[in-house]
């Protein structure tokens, strides 16, 4: 049952449901966390409803709600080719619709960017510079819907993490969305669907995307990235319910990342600043020169680990010892339960870690976060 989406049983049976009945919404917003298979559940949904060939479900018994993955249909919206199919993202500004030059290096970044999503649906789209979707873009896209469609059965619009369209671009969307076509669908994407505008919110069918189980994540980790099963088990663990995670941290040394961060706790809670600038040194990727954009992704899987690791010490300060991940460091989060005391201080901490991650993804140097987060991290921990 849409073999190539993780989990989430009780999503693919809402949107086969609809398929198999024929009433499909004119436009879905799929929510959750980041990781969960948003996109790639609505490019299974794209193939379903656009196949030459449809099956049907075995386990279900819906007729044509599963796509073959064989046909021509199939494999151009795999691969991101399908006039049936337009994939709105976010761009950097000078190439969006309303924008001027257009840079080589740029241009070969989004189709590398766009190659990397063709052959992995759950591969986080990483383009330099490109922080919001621009009302260009919505108005090139509005004159795509005028034209007539051909190679398909059916339209289908993905706007993936649509949360990044800025409020000029939501308010030009809604004319979309409050004057459908008949034949399109409409799908936008988010992680975080509270930033959406509440007139773009109440025009789309909601379906929620869960969180995915550590078996879910192990067992995908073990097939399609060929894991060892030790390996796997371990970064499903860390993952947070996030297959994407999981897979950011294959090849690192995670046991090391985790010292480091034991290390930059300590040293940030020291009240030294010197101490803690040599912490940061050793918590900021050490590869002088390379691209910046590895850099970011680096001290973004180290925060995503400081979170994990605080979130075990609140669950271990309110007695929730069961849902514990560092499990092996239990030693370590004792002694820093045991000195901090309250969870109030300790959720006061995974908001310093999440607004230095949030900035992070901003393209901010990465220093001055670092150095901002140790002294929130004081002023709630100390």
């Amino acid at each position: 049952m849409w073999i190539n989406v993780i989990g989430q049983s009780r999503t693919k049976h809402i949107l086969q449901s609809a398929i198999h009945s024929g009433k499909l919404p004119g436009a879905y917003l799929f929510a959750g966390p980041e990781g969960t298979g948003k996109d790639a559940a609505a490019f299974e949904l794209a193939k379903a409803l656009n196949c030459l060939n449809p099956q049907m479900d075995e386990r279900s018994s819906m007729d044509g709600a599963e796509a073959c993955d064989e046909c021509s249909n199939c494999i151009s919206i795999s691969a991101l080719a399908s006039p049936a199919v337009t994939f709105v993202h976010a761009l950097t500004k000078d190439i969006s619709a309303e924008g001027a030059a257009q840079k080589d290096e740029d241009i070969e970044a989004i189709r590398e960017q766009l190659a990397a999503k063709a052959a992995d649906p759950y591969y986080n789209l990483d383009i330099p510079r490109a922080t919001s979707i621009q009302i260009g873009q919505i108005r090139e896209l509005r004159l795509a819907l005028s034209r007539s469609l051909s190679g398909g059965k059916k339209r289908v619009v993905i706007v993936s993490e649509a949360d990044m369209m800025n409020p000029q671009a939501q308010n030009a969307f809604l004319k979309t969305l409050e004057e459908p076509h008949s034949n399109t669908l409409i799908i936008l994407t988010s992680s975080n669907a509270s930033r959406l505008l509440p007139t773009v919110l109440s025009r789309c069918q909601l379906v929620r995307f869960d969180l995915l189980s550590a078996k879910e994540i192990s067992e995908a980790l073990i097939k399609r990235d060929e894991l060892p099963p030790a390996q796997a088990e371990f970064l499903a663990r860390l993952s947070g319910g996030s297959y994407s995670r999981a897979r950011e941290a294959i090849g690192e040394d995670v046991q090391e990342m985790r010292n480091q961060i034991v290390s930059f706790l300590r040293m940030g809670l020291s009240r030294s600043r010197r101490n803690a600038a040599l912490e940061i040194d050793k918590f900021l990727p050490r590869a002088a020169g390379g691209k910046f954009l590895d850099k970011r992704q680096a001290v973004e899987r180290r925060l995503t680990l400081l979170t994990l690791w605080l979130r075990d010490a609140l669950a271990l300060s309110t007695k929730a010892e069961s849902e514990i991940v560092n499990f092996d460091q239990k030693e370590d989060l004792m002694k820093f339960v045991t000195r901090l005391g309250e969870p109030k201080r300790i959720i006061e901490a995974i908001s310093a870690v999440d607004k230095a991650m949030h900035l992070t993804k901003l393209q901010l140097q990465l220093r001055p976060v670092m150095l901002q987060l140790v002294m929130d991290l004081e002023a709630a921990l100390v």
